[in-house]
């Protein structure tokens, strides 16, 4: 039996990840495999699981290390799905998809000083766990090339193996016009204080009206719009809360443009389902873009006056370059690695 280490995902992308690949292994043999799942995910996403072999735990490192104690013997394969490295020594195959790139850059965020010790801290302990016969995956050749230097892992150990879902977009609605989507959660590297600056200076600028769509707690959205929004007739900002799948997907399909300033990412799911639903891409100038789409336009995600200025030319412009997915989607791939034969 195979090991389904996800204790650490519960929301975002990492959550629609972990959707993604139980249904793939819906397909196979889902009762080859036993899931440990995070106990935070909600009850919705429980119920929608196929699954019977499964176990939900507090994800602390001391109720993860009791779980592998207690019942390790019982797997011949052990898959990671969140980061960390199993709590205790493995000898059997054990794989770890890494899908965090803020553990191995802290100094770089803008986080607090107390996130950046703890994400620190994290790195220090996943270098501390893994071992030299470990495997590795990951979601892009940037994020190969990052881990490899920042945990000393050997390149041959680590394999780019990005997955996700198949949207189709035949049903696209008319989207609403000059309306723009962000879908991300609160995290400070997402930048959206900045978005919200560049699209209050480009709605003084516009001859029409401009909405901005987000997707975040309305505590959080209150709190920005109170901070950095001034009020302005050509501007409409709209909070659609945490969306479920089927959510997001009808918000791209509704809006015209997906937006993405976000300063830091390991792959950017978002961008890649906008692209594949038609939605036209604005994105941040940064590699971790360019590893999975070519943007519709790009701009400095540090200055809200490029924020504004990319936002006026996307309105004005007749016709923009369609965004272009680049990554190719290795779900079969990954299987196969995970259990190589097993």
């Amino acid at each position: 039996m195979v090991l389904i280490d996800a204790i650490y995902i519960h929301i975002s992308g990492g959550k629609t990840l972990l959707n993604t690949l139980i249904k793939s292994l819906s397909k196979i043999d889902i009762n080859n495999y036993f899931f440990l799942l995070d106990n935070r995910l909600d009850k919705g996403f429980v119920d929608s699981l196929d699954i019977v072999n499964l176990e939900f735990i507090e994800a602390s490192e001391k109720t993860r290390s009791f779980f592998y104690k207690k019942n390790h013997n019982r797997f011949k394969v052990f898959f990671c799905f969140g980061n960390v490295p199993p709590p205790i020594l493995i000898n059997k195959r054990v794989v770890i998809y890494f899908q965090n790139d803020l553990i191995l850059s802290s100094n770089s965020t803008s986080h607090s000083l107390k996130a950046k010790l703890l994400l620190f801290l994290k790195k220090q302990y996943i270098f501390l766990k893994n071992k030299p016969s470990y495997f590795w995956a990951v979601q892009t050749s940037l994020m190969k090339n990052k881990l490899s230097v920042s945990l000393g892992i050997k390149d041959e150990k680590i394999k780019v193996l990005p997955f996700f879902d198949t949207l189709m977009r035949e049903d696209r609605n008319v989207p609403k016009k000059n309306s723009f989507l962000y879908v991300a959660g609160p995290e400070a590297h997402k930048n959206h204080q900045k978005l919200l600056l560049g699209f209050s200076m480009a709605a003084k600028q516009s001859k029409t009206p401009l909405s901005l769509s987000l997707t975040l707690p309305s505590n959080v959205f209150s709190s920005l719009i109170e901070n950095f929004h001034t009020p302005s007739i050509k501007l409409e900002v709209h909070n659609l809360g945490i969306l479920t799948k089927e959510g997001v997907i009808k918000s791209y399909k509704e809006n015209s443009f997906c937006v993405y300033p976000s300063l830091k990412e390991s792959f950017g799911l978002p961008l890649i389902e906008a692209a594949q639903l038609g939605t036209q891409v604005i994105a941040a100038d940064l590699p971790y873009v360019y590893e999975v789409i070519e943007p519709s336009l790009s701009f400095n995600p540090y200055s809200e006056e490029e924020i504004a200025t990319i936002i006026l030319k996307a309105v004005n412009l007749k016709s923009l370059t369609k965004t272009k997915i680049k990554v190719h989607n290795k779900m079969s791939n990954l299987l196969n690695y995970i259990t190589d034969g097993f």
